[in-house]
């Protein structure tokens, strides 16, 4: 007799014989499942990428599951729940299942297994879904940096990567974080348009056109903002405007841009290549322009050389509280890290000469990310052109015109 074709209501059952029973049986079930999911990721890499699946990626995998455990020869019940098993541990995401079916969900923290927020049409809460403990947020943590393509455990504790689907992660264990954290940027499903920005009110027709001139005239153009206020989306519209004859070279840390351009290369950090490294290798590859997805560090200086010397045009974001003069002075303390002997004030002074235009964007209370201002560095001041005023109508008043 099978050992398995015996029922809970035989003479044996008792709770100690029936529990010994389902854990054999979950023991030999996880055997099973654990050697077909190796069998997949190692065979079927491109397939396990996706935060979101639908029902085409879905039919692909089950293809690709039923060639590994096709030749197994189990009775049809047991494959039946052990494909189920493999499936669901293959694509579930768990308690974050439902908050990645949610479009209005753009954004997903987990701070440990009882603490997962979401941002949802602008606005973070607290959702309801817990894990079970720390070690099955860390196994997820794990999944997701394998569909990227990264390790992730006690000895690299930190993974920064990009899905093929364009989704962000960011998922970082123990030691260096007290509970396994998982952050989920999620891509949408198109890039924010045109129309997208003026229905949201994020800035008005009148200052798009200011804009697009400033990109046709090739001004350097730098978009500054705190986290989560939307300078890459806006980075990437201003690039849609760049005409198809120029040749573009984008650099990031992690690719988030992904440049509906013809002529453009796109160049991502590597343990072995840095953001500076990178900058300094674009002005050999014949660029018309350089978009540095952002600017943390001393490749501030290269990019800010690069513009006054043969690129004008180039654009790039940084992470700041204010615009205008707190954004040159951080540019300004970046570019010191190169250690070059040249006084602060000096610094300053070359910023502001080869800057054209800050646009400072700011996400609002209403969860709407909008442009506050749009400024011309001078030698000594800053010249508003724009600034967002929420008390007047239109609220994005020109203050002033661009001094050529």
């Amino acid at each position: 007799m099978n050992k398995y074709s015996w029922k809970p209501d035989d003479v044996q059952t008792t709770d100690t014989v029936w529990g010994r029973y389902a854990q054999e049986e979950s023991t030999v079930m996880g055997q099973y499942v654990d050697r077909w999911q190796e069998t997949v990721q190692s065979q079927y890499p491109e397939l396990l990428r996706h935060l979101v699946w639908d029902r085409e990626r879905l039919n692909k995998l089950e293809e690709a599951i039923n060639q590994v455990i096709g030749e197994e020869g189990l009775d049809v019940a047991a494959m039946t729940l052990y494909r189920r098993s493999l499936l669901n541990r293959l694509t579930g995401l768990g308690p974050l299942d439902g908050l990645l079916t949610d479009n209005r969900v753009t954004e997903i923290m987990v701070n440990g297994p009882d603490h997962i927020f979401c941002e949802r049409d602008g606005h973070i809460d607290q959702v309801k879904q817990n894990f079970e403990n720390p070690d099955e947020v860390a196994l997820l943590a794990q999944r997701l940096a394998s569909r990227a393509g990264r390790v992730l455990n006690t000895e690299s504790p930190v993974c920064d990567a990009q899905l093929v689907d364009g989704s962000r992660i960011h998922c970082v264990l123990p030691p260096v974080a007290e509970q396994p954290t998982i952050t989920i940027r999620r891509a949408r499903h198109a890039p924010l348009s045109l129309d997208d920005y003026l229905l949201h009110g994020s800035f008005s027709m009148d200052l798009w056109e200011d804009l697009t001139t400033f990109i046709a005239e090739r001004r350097n153009i730098l978009v500054a903002g705190g986290a989560g206020s939307g300078k890459t989306s806006l980075l990437r519209l201003l690039t849609s405007e760049i005409g198809a004859d120029e040749r573009l070279i984008t650099i990031e840390d992690v690719r988030e841009l992904n440049l509906h351009h013809a002529n453009t290369v796109s160049l991502e950090a590597h343990r072995h290549y840095s953001i500076h490294d990178l900058v300094i290798n674009a002005l050999r590859m014949r660029p018309d322009r350089i978009i540095v997805g952002e600017v943390r560090g001393e490749e501030a200086m290269e990019l800010i050389e690069a513009m006054s010397t043969g690129h004008p045009g180039s654009l790039s974001t940084v992470h700041s509280q204010s615009g205008g003069v707190d954004t040159i002075s951080r540019l300004a303390r970046m570019c010191s890290r190169r250690q070059l002997g040249i006084p602060f004030d000096q610094l300053v002074a070359q910023i502001q000469e080869t800057l054209d235009i800050i646009i400072y964007v700011r996400r609002y209370p209403d969860g709407v990310r909008r442009i506050e201002s749009i400024q011309q560095p001078f030698r000594n001041n800053m010249n508003v052109i724009w600034q967002y005023q929420a008390d007047q109508a239109p609220a994005f008043v020109k203050v002033g015109e661009f001094d050529a």
